[in-house]
């Protein structure tokens, strides 16, 4: 034999028994692993993730839905608001068109009226007035009738100015021609806040003159009716015609045989109550008074679809 010889290597047998044990124990650690990874998720801190994520994700879902309201609800109310602004302005308009035709019988004037997302209503039996003369021992009354109005009824809004004038103040009537007899005011109607034109009387007297030894006073009170109007309502963009249709006058005569220095007007419109005192020249046989109520009969008439 060579100085070097092969050795036949021994094959080494496992016994079956060993490789079943082997695999048994492979088959028991995949079984130990599932367990605990099961015992994981149903722990505590297994539950905690998914429900911590859950509760993430509804508190950011209710937190974009709570932006997006407030953000469209803030658009809107600013958009109201506009509305509210131009409504304001349109009825302000409306007043000047008015204006621009009183006291000058036949002229008219069209006005164009945008859409504010309210509605105007024309009430040309609405505001009665009741004005009547009286000192401490003399009472007449001298017009009774209603003189119209227009009220515009504003979308919702958050605006907060009700009883506030737009032109005008409270008084019911008054006897300075530097005063506007004009009233534009919002306040809180039955369903919503509107805007309502109409028209007080202005009372002024003078003296003119004498007669039989007794001053001569002409008294007069200036009206602006709207109750030759069309009952309407209108929405959205409308045209109205608004015609002086005629200035009439009305008079009556006052034989006072006793001193006199003064004559309350006294008004009762719609259920207010207010009145002025106008100044009278007399003499120890007493005063002539002339009294004049001029009114201006004014229309206002939807034209155009």
């Amino acid at each position: 034999m060579g100085r070097f010889s092969k050795k036949k290597r021994r094959k080494t047998s496992i016994p079956l028994s060993n490789r079943f044990s082997k695999g048994m124990d492979g088959a028991a650690s995949r079984k130990h692993l599932k367990k605990a990874s099961s015992r994981f998720w149903l722990s505590k801190r297994g539950m905690a993730i998914p429900v911590t994520f859950l509760i993430l994700f509804v508190s950011l879902s209710l937190v974009i839905s709570l932006t997006y309201y407030l953000a469209v609800s803030r658009i809107n109310s600013k958009s109201q608001l506009l509305k509210v602004s131009a409504a304001k302005q349109g009825m302000l308009y409306l007043e000047d068109s008015i204006a621009s035709v009183a006291w000058s019988p036949g002229s008219s004037q069209v006005y164009s009226f945008d859409d504010c997302g309210g509605k105007l209503t024309v009430e040309p039996e609405a505001k009665s007035l009741l004005i009547n003369l009286t000192d401490n021992l003399f009472y007449d009354v001298v017009f009774n009738s209603s003189v119209g109005k227009a009220v515009y009824e504003l979308p919702p809004s958050e605006s907060q100015d009700d009883n506030l004038f737009l032109k005008g103040d409270k008084r019911v009537v008054i006897n300075q021609s530097r005063s506007t007899i004009t009233q534009l005011y919002i306040s809180q109607g039955a369903e919503s806040r509107e805007i309502t034109l109409c028209y007080r009387p202005l009372a002024s007297s003078t003296e003119i003159g004498s007669s039989d030894g007794k001053p001569v006073n002409s008294l007069r009170i200036y009206v602006i009716s709207l109750d030759s109007s069309q009952n309407i309502t209108l929405e959205g963009n409308f045209h109205l015609e608004i015609t002086c249709l005629n200035v009439t006058s009305s008079s009556r005569s006052y034989n006072f045989s006793y001193q006199i220095n003064s004559l309350l007007v006294k008004v009762d419109f719609d259920g207010v109550s207010g009145q002025v005192s106008l100044p009278v020249s007399s003499s120890a046989e007493g005063a002539l008074v002339d009294v004049e109520i001029v009114t201006c009969n004014t229309r206002l008439r939807r034209v155009g679809a």
